[in-house]
């Protein structure tokens, strides 16, 4: 791991979570008052080494790799420690790099991307400027491993593949290119299970299931909610953080994003967050809206020990114990982002907290993740591959 590079802007005091409250569901900005936003403190980064998938035969077509290749290239990647990949191009004059290593293992963002005068590659996609992407992390100790990733997408195709899948549910291939990948949605479920703890030898076949399918298209009735309420909550995101900036905001958005150094991990976040007017990126968006609390305030809403947030006074976090912080961190670790807003939207208010990048959990979470993709993702494959032989010859 390299030696860490100081970031002068790296450091803030924490902020206020961003309320909106709404008179009715019907005009929920319509009297609008707005607080800071508080941050969730980062830890040091290491520093990035070469891009993952820059060298290598590029492939004509991303075509949807099988379940036999999936396997293949599972065994024969070499580990990396912490590859980062510059992706995108320009916006004018406005060259951004996200992955800007801090000197101070524990330190707050001020969510400002770190600029650079480095030209974007060729063939990278114009939407997402210059952001890194994206951060394959691996401790000392995993160097030299037998089991690797290997990346056979270049990384024009992963750039490709984001682009052919926004839409996310509406889209055929998003379901495709999730096949076969532990996404960001299933990564909590997986990094809390008892097999990969070390406490149960048993693969839980539901979270095998969520990866090995390409999702259900069936929602729940919280699942219906959130999607139906979706685009309010990014209205309601833009209005309250423009005028938290002030400075106009905009979200874009994505399809699937795979991590170029290890193919088996993706994340689909709910949006990209610009500067409106110059196009710069600021960080990831992450909305939840829930059903269970839909006609409460947020704050009321926090209430509920099971609830995402907890507040102190006006000041709203994201608690690091629960899933939806180790959705977050798998979305800013595949992506290479350095800060994603957490959005909270009701019909009473909506409610952003800033979430940054940390490095010491997800060096944790990481390797459970990948001991589950080795030792029940991979078997699988396998075992469906020679069933799939067997009944070809008889």
């Amino acid at each position: 791991m390299g030696r860490p590079r100081q970031n002068p802007d790296s450091t803030a005091s924490p902020r206020q979570a961003a309320t909106v409250p709404k008179a009715t569901p019907a005009a929920p900005r319509s009297s609008a008052t707005s607080t800071q936003a508080k941050t969730t403190p980062t830890a040091s980064r290491p520093k990035s080494a070469q891009a993952a998938g820059s060298s290598g035969t590029s492939r004509a077509q991303t075509d949807k790799p099988t379940s036999s290749t999936t396997a293949r290239r599972a065994r024969q990647s070499s580990s990396q420690s912490r590859a980062t990949a510059a992706h995108g191009s320009d916006q004018g004059d406005t060259k951004i790099s996200y992955g800007v290593t801090a000197k101070n293992p524990t330190v707050t963002s001020r969510g400002k991307p770190c600029s650079t005068t480095a030209k974007a590659p060729a063939g990278a996609d114009p939407c997402l400027g210059g952001s890194q992407y994206s951060r394959s992390r691996a401790s000392t100790s995993d160097q030299g491993k037998a089991s690797k990733f290997p990346s056979l997408l270049t990384r024009e195709d992963v750039v490709k593949v984001e682009r052919e899948t926004r839409g996310q549910r509406d889209n055929p291939k998003w379901y495709e290119w999730r096949e076969n990948r532990i996404t960001a949605s299933v990564a909590p479920r997986i990094a809390n299970s008892k097999f990969v703890n070390g406490k149960s030898s048993e693969v839980p076949q539901s979270y095998l299931k969520a990866v090995v399918s390409s999702g259900s298209k069936m929602q729940t009735p919280a699942m219906s909610w959130g999607t139906q309420n979706e685009k309010k909550a990014v209205q309601a995101y833009e209005e309250l953080q423009s005028r938290r900036t002030g400075r106009p905001v905009k979200v874009q958005e994505c399809g699937l994003f795979i991590h170029p150094g290890k193919e088996w991990l993706a994340a689909s976040p709910d949006g990209i967050v610009r500067e409106a007017d110059t196009g710069k990126l600021l960080g990831l968006l992450e909305v939840k809206c829930p059903y269970k609390h839909r006609d409460k305030t947020v704050k009321e809403a926090c209430k509920d020990k099971a609830f995402c947030l907890e507040v102190d006074s006006e000041s709203y976090s994201l608690k690091r114990n629960h899933p939806y912080y180790t959705q977050v961190q798998c979305q800013l670790a595949t992506t290479g982002f350095d800060r994603a807003d957490f959005v909270v939207h009701t019909n009473k208010d909506t409610v952003i907290t800033s979430v940054d990048f940390d490095a010491g959990f997800w060096e944790t979470t990481e390797p459970k993740l990948e001991k589950f993709y080795m030792e029940a993702v991979i078997p699988h494959l396998d075992e469906k591959r020679s069933n799939s032989v067997w009944a070809k010859e008889e």
